[in-house]
């Protein structure tokens, strides 16, 4: 982890923002962690601070060693403030707001922090980043200063004995100007001796060569001569090394060029934070040509027709609902209710029956009003839902017209190029080739936006038409975070960002996570396919804790064979080497249909035949899929899950046909890994409470917060009017978590948790306080769950677990984590 305090920039211009890291970073070859929080995501009027975009920032370059925090005027300062409330108060207590000038502020921060300052010493000489401005602008102060400091002095200044010394004389007509001052400041650093500068050409005081605002206050100009003293063991190895730095630096101005020359082609706005470098793959949907005239139709054809669409489209988004996570669930929820709203499905009758429109004409005239309405809005993310209702349009309009639905299925590795990406478009996904996206339209809070940051793919929208100019298969390098990309860059642009990318990477991704008093947690991640396995890998996840197999039944329309799912086991598999892959059998059933398995209607689903139900009532699916996983379970380390087990019997009658299985396989010759560990989710009541007996069938438990906890406080969570009472902060979830985690290690198996309360941050303390072994997470989520469990005390969490249990509300558990 890189230990270096942490930069946060905040102005009401991105390109500001982006102007004054530039120049900072130019101080020092030393890589510091900066982050931008800048401008607002409206193109018409893009001036602006948002606190929840300061939070991220802080957030990104956040470590042991804090974080300083930089602001222009006005609400940027406002917001800072406000930022800092959102922020966990062992991460505010070490994050800085420095009232400062931005350029000089961020100038000297950049430097102190690359010398390895601690927070309070960065903090210190940022706020004095005007002093060395004032004193060479004030000619005045300077004499009387050096008056005073003579009549003091009344003697020579040269120390009459030291160590170590060099006398330098300075030729650059600059002086020692900025860059080599802060590289000489740099370079200081590394040694363990006192050094000390002194311009004996105006009988200055010796001042710290490891201060950036002392050195400037020497005001060193040309034929000035500097002295350099240094007390300590490793002095003469610093002076010799600073003798060369001045002398290549000052005595040959060429050298001092700026350490990175970044010729930027395009600006847009940061959307996906990331480096990616390949070359460019354009993307272009099929177009949609939909007369507008009236024409001689049959009206109950039409409408019939339009009426079958949005039932498929329905259907579709339910399938990818499913086989979504958590966040993308919720947009596909929302763009069900578009299809479901019964006023808009009355409009487009009323155009077809009274305006003799055909169902493409209708359903494309309902649709433009709609985005009109929403693009009319004063609200910038309301406008931008806009996009969504253009998505769901879209959907119905290629059913109409007979046109498939796009597929971005890259063939080889490349930065993927477009107008613009619906989230649709997006979650068809099915290649790990594309590194990074950059669009020509498109907003910052954007839905697609969101699956590219559970994606880990880096993204730039709103670059605007010239981006279009660029040629396919133009090498291409973005940078998510500041919203930058270059057309052929430089090997030293390409060097500078594969640093930086690295600095991310190494500050958020830690190898293990191990709590202040030396307890390790496994962090594994839930995945739904080799390209979401690759970046869990990138994330630091430590193995697949949930791999869900719904995606491959519900985008097909025949079951998948056994051969099929074999292919996707091994791939994954081998992505993941030695880590271990746990596989949950099929979650189908109930809310979660499949069209080709014919599944009757329920009254109420989420208490109906799903999960290991369903199974056990087909297990010839269930037997396919258990052949793949112990097929693949004789190479790779394989364990096998089943999903909403709420009783004895069901676990046991799930065993026996991997028994059976196993006797089939053995009877062909075909190899498996006979004591291939079975687990079983824990995600409804029943199972948590009959948690001992069960134990005693599996070699493992893996709750499913999400399920339990709308189980538990009977709240379905997709409902609007009861989902917030499905919170996994109740302290009746809570318990049940507790109980569960008691019965198991009573009988000498582990717990994990994969649901979502294990990707929250704030519930990390609560999560150790109850002895879960291992959290299975959203691989985004993995580097601020490793780094709040570094942050912990596992014995402190011991010991106040019982008190949040005794909470009343998940609200005053949340309150209670505030002053953790």
């Amino acid at each position: 982890m890189i230990n270096k305090v942490g930069i946060v920039i905040v102005s009401h211009s991105a390109k500001l923002a982006s102007g004054v890291e530039e120049l900072a970073r130019q101080m020092t070859q030393v890589l510091v962690p900066i982050a931008l929080a800048a401008g607002i995501d409206d193109p018409e009027n893009p001036l602006g601070t948002d606190a929840m975009r300061i939070k991220a920032a802080i957030e990104s370059v956040y470590s042991e060693a804090g974080v300083i925090v930089l602001m222009d005027l006005g609400s940027a300062v406002m917001n800072a403030e406000m930022a800092l409330e959102f922020l966990p108060e062992n991460t505010r207590n070490n994050v800085r707001l420095c009232e400062a000038p931005l350029v000089e502020g961020a100038i000297v921060a950049v430097i102190e922090s690359a010398s390895d300052a601690n927070l309070e010493r960065v903090l210190a000489s940022t706020r004095d980043a005007l002093s060395a401005k004032i004193s060479q602008l004030n000619a005045n102060v300077r004499c009387i200063k050096e008056q005073e400091y003579s009549l003091i002095n009344n003697q020579d200044t040269i120390p009459k004995s030291t160590a170590h010394s060099r006398r330098i004389t300075i030729v650059n007509p600059n002086g020692l100007h900025l860059r080599p001052a802060a590289n000489l400041v740099a370079t200081a650093a590394r040694f363990q001796s006192e050094i000390k500068l002194q311009n004996l050409t105006t009988r200055g005081k010796p001042c710290s060569a490891k201060s950036i605002n002392q050195v400037m206050l020497l005001g060193v100009r040309q034929g000035d001569e500097l002295l350099i003293t240094a007390e300590g063991e490793d002095g003469e190895e610093a002076l010799a090394d600073l003798q060369k730095l001045i002398q290549e630096q000052l005595d040959n101005p060429s050298s001092s060029a700026p350490y990175s020359s970044f010729l930027t082609a395009l600006e847009g706005i940061p959307a996906s934070p990331g480096i990616a470098i390949a070359p460019a793959f354009f993307y272009k949907s099929a177009p949609l040509e939909i007369a507008d005239e009236k024409i001689q139709i049959d009206e109950q054809l039409e409408w019939q027709k339009l009426q079958q669409a949005i039932q498929k489209a329905i259907e579709q988004l339910e399938n990818l609902s499913r086989s979504s996570t958590y966040e993308v669930n919720s947009v596909f929820a929302a763009h069900l209710l578009y299809l479901k709203d019964l006023e808009l499905i009355e409009r487009s009758r009323t155009f077809i029956f009274e305006q003799a429109l055909s169902a493409p004409a209708a359903w494309k005239k309902l649709i433009e009003e709609l985005i009109a309405s929403y693009q009319a809005l004063p609200d910038s993310y309301l406008r931008a839902r806009a996009a969504d209702v253009e998505d769901v349009g879209l959907r119905v309009l290629r059913l109409l017209s007979g046109v498939d639905s796009p597929t971005l299925n890259l063939t080889r590795t490349g930065i993927l190029i477009a107008v613009d990406l619906s989230i649709s478009e997006m979650a068809q996904l099915n290649s790990g080739n594309i590194k990074g996206i950059c669009t020509v339209e498109g907003s910052a809070t954007a839905h697609s936006v969101l699956l590219a940051n559970q994606l880990g793919i880096p993204m730039v929208v709103g670059l605007g038409q010239k981006l279009l100019s660029i040629a396919d298969n133009t090498e291409l390098a973005i940078d998510g975070t500041t919203g930058e990309i270059w057309s052929e860059p430089s090997e030293e642009i390409c060097q500078n960002l594969r640093s930086k990318d690295s600095i991310s990477q190494s500050k958020t991704i830690f190898t293990e996570a191990i709590t202040l008093d030396g307890q390790t947690i496994p962090i594994l991640a839930n995945i739904g396919g080799s390209v979401n396995a690759r970046h869990a890998l990138e994330c630091g996840a430590q193995g697949v804790g949930l791999l869900r197999t719904e995606l491959l039944y519900l985008s097909s329309s025949t079951p998948p064979t056994e051969e099929e799912q074999l292919k996707t086991i091994e791939e994954i598999a081998v992505i993941m080497g030695d880590y271990p892959l746990t596989i949950r059998t099929l979650d189908i059933g109930g809310d979660k249909p499949v069209s080709y398995l014919n599944l009757p209607p329920e009254d109420n689903p989420f208490l109906g035949v799903r999960g290991i139900r369903q199974s056990l009532v087909r297990p010839d699916i269930l037997k396919t899929q258990l052949r793949a996983i112990l097929r693949a379970s004789l190479k790779y380390k394989i364990k096998l899950m089943f999903p909403m087990i709420s009783s004895v019997q069901e676990i046991r009658a799930a065993k026996q046909l991997v028994l059976q299985v196993q006797m089939e396989l053995k009877a062909q010759g075909i190899g498996f890994n006979q004591a291939i560990p079975i687990g079983i989710m824990i995600e409804v009541p029943s199972a948590a409470i009959m948690a001992d007996q069960l134990a005693a069938e599996v070699d493992f438990f893996s709750l499913g917060t999400n399920d339990l906890a709308q189980y538990i406080m009977a709240a379905d969570r997709t409902n609007t009017q009861v989902a917030a009472l499905s919170d996994a902060f109740e302290p009746a979830v809570l318990r049940m978590i507790q109980q569960t985690v008691k019965a198991a290690h009573n009988a000498g198996i582990r717990v994990g948790i994969c649901g979502q309360l294990a990707s929250e941050p704030k519930a990390v303390p609560i999560l150790l306080g109850l002895l879960v072994d291992e959290l299975s997470v959203n691989p985004q989520a993995i580097p601020a769950i490793k780094e709040e469990i570094c942050r912990q005390s596992f014995k402190q969490t011991q010991s106040t677990i019982d008190v949040i249990l005794q909470l009343d509300s998940a609200a005053a558990v949340k309150d209670y984590l505030l002053n953790w």
